[in-house]
């Protein structure tokens, strides 16, 4: 599942499968005389770096090995299955120590758990932007960001795949005087609001002196 989804994404970004075995897909993408690289691995178990780049350098085709870029230029996606999340713990540091090694490759490791894999039966790349964008599901990702929800998935293949492109909605821009009144409105501060616009930087003893007198004019009410 996870893996298909982030096959369809490099896909989506203009990455052409150049090359596949068993358990790892190999991605080219051109932009003019700029080449970039992908590798996309599905890791049964968690190995130290070098073991890691041991595995994945024996299996490079040849036409990626022969391009003087592709060590500098290459994304080697590993994919790891937790059967829960709270398991995570007990991987951290292998996670971390694969992520942060900087011989050949850049590494994102993604792991997921099965009810991840539950949250996005049968989407789409497509679908997994459409749901990152939803303002309802972040709030209710923001309220329990545990849970292992649609938009958990989503949120965690964006933060650690940064080349994907984040999508956007275009929305009308409100001036700032306009989201400042409204700040303020909500949180009932607009008698303080009204003092503050009546000064300037030059009269900042007049201003501190006004709010003063408010204060404890409400003190006194």
């Amino acid at each position: 599942m996870i893996i298909r989804i982030i096959d369809n994404a490099l896909i989506t970004h203009k990455f052409t499968k150049e090359y596949e075995i068993e358990h790892t897909k190999f991605y080219k993408r051109e932009s003019g005389s700029a080449i970039r690289f992908a590798i996309l691995h599905k890791l049964d178990e968690l190995p130290n770096p070098a073991e890691l780049n041991t595995l994945i350098n024996k299996s490079v085709p040849g036409s990626f090995a022969s391009n003087p870029t592709f060590k500098k230029n290459c994304d080697l996606i590993c994919v790891y299955h937790l059967n829960r999340l709270a398991e995570f713990k007990n991987n951290e540091e292998k996670i971390f120590a694969l992520e942060e090694d900087p011989h050949f490759f850049k590494k994102y490791i993604l792991y997921y758990s099965d009810d991840e894999v539950s949250a996005i039966q049968d989407y789409s790349y497509a679908d997994l932007k459409k749901t990152i964008s939803d303002k309802n599901l972040f709030n209710s990702y923001k309220d329990d960001p545990l849970a292992a929800t649609e938009y958990s998935v989503a949120a965690k293949i964006f933060i650690k795949l940064p080349f994907l492109e984040l999508p956007y909605t275009q929305e009308a821009l409100l001036p700032l005087r306009q989201q400042a009144e409204k700040a303020v409105t909500e949180e009932d501060l607009g008698e303080i609001y009204t003092i503050i616009q009546k000064f300037t930087e030059n009269n900042a003893d007049e201003l501190i002196k006004e709010l003063i007198e408010s204060e404890l004019e409400n003190i006194t009410n």
